[in-house]
């Protein structure tokens, strides 16, 4: 008897503790990983000026809360996603667009644009009739039709896509870091592969091709293997996730948390006047 008065009390006090746990501010809080953002960037011409807005763009909508660029792109936290709208002056392009997080998505849509981003970036892509510079380690690269192009960093896969009919890419990019794998493509598929290029030595130009020298890259290698593109985001609205601001992760409690709580306190309760209804016989 006395030994399982023993494992009862005991089995009570673990229940309290465990349940005083549960109750315990940031004892039981999971830190999930908030929806990414959607910022979308455009020329404000008049003021000549970036201006930024969260999920979505609107001309004139005074509702919405209207960033310049040097305070909006603090905003940007890692895994968002950051879009450059069609702008139509050339100057644009002289303010360098800075972000300080790394990036899910970059899209250069129609515009002429300088971006840096200091974390790298996931997937970049750089749509027809865009002028754009842009710094940052580069996973997934995409360019298009006649857009022209400088990467200032290192790509691990760069693919050069026309999307008309069969022709071949007419886009004029530059590489300064590496590249570890290239690819020409159309809507027909890819056209040519290129392997392993050294630092500062890639160069296609819409009307002549692959410019590199042959003793710079490899036709057949063990690059990475060419990935499907996503469909790059353009503008309008975003279901990419809430426009909240706050930091990069929320502390959501877990779902049911408090039906156990309350089954950890009855359980302990339970346990304790067992121990002191065995308490008393022990003693009679």
């Amino acid at each position: 008897m006395k030994r399982i008065k023993k494992f009862v009390t005991k089995l009570s006090a673990t229940l309290a503790a465990a349940a005083i746990l549960a109750v315990t501010p940031g004892a039981n809080v999971m830190e999930v990983e908030a929806a990414p953002n959607t910022y979308y960037l455009k020329y404000d011409i008049e003021d000549h000026v970036w201006r930024m807005q969260i999920n979505e763009w609107k001309d004139g909508d005074i509702g919405r809360e209207l960033y310049y660029l040097n305070e909006g792109s603090e905003k940007v936290k890692d895994g968002d996603v950051v879009v450059v709208l069609d702008n139509e002056n050339k100057d644009a392009g002289s303010e360098n667009i800075q972000i300080n997080a790394r990036v899910s998505n970059l899209t250069i849509n129609r515009a002429n644009a300088i971006v840096t981003v200091h974390g790298g970036i996931d997937e970049c892509h750089v749509l027809g009739d865009s002028y754009a510079a842009i710094t940052g380690n580069i996973t997934n690269g995409y360019v298009y039709d006649d857009a022209t192009c400088t990467f200032h960093s290192n790509v691990t896969n760069l693919k050069l896509t026309c999307t008309e009919n069969f022709n071949s890419p007419e886009t004029t990019v530059t590489v300064g870091g590496t590249v570890a794998y290239a690819a020409t493509a159309n809507t027909g598929g890819i056209l040519k592969e290129y392997y392993n290029f050294k630092a500062g030595t890639f160069h296609f130009d819409g009307d002549s091709g692959l410019m590199t020298d042959t003793s710079d890259y490899g036709t057949n290698g063990n690059g990475p293997a060419a990935s499907t593109p996503p469909a790059p985001t353009t503008s309008g609205s975003s279901n990419s996730g809430s426009s909240s601001s706050s930091g990069a992760y929320d502390d959501v409690p877990k779902t049911g948390e408090s039906n156990v709580v309350v089954w950890l306190f009855a359980a302990a309760a339970a346990c304790a006047m067992g121990s002191v209804m065995l308490k008393r016989r022990v003693n009679n």
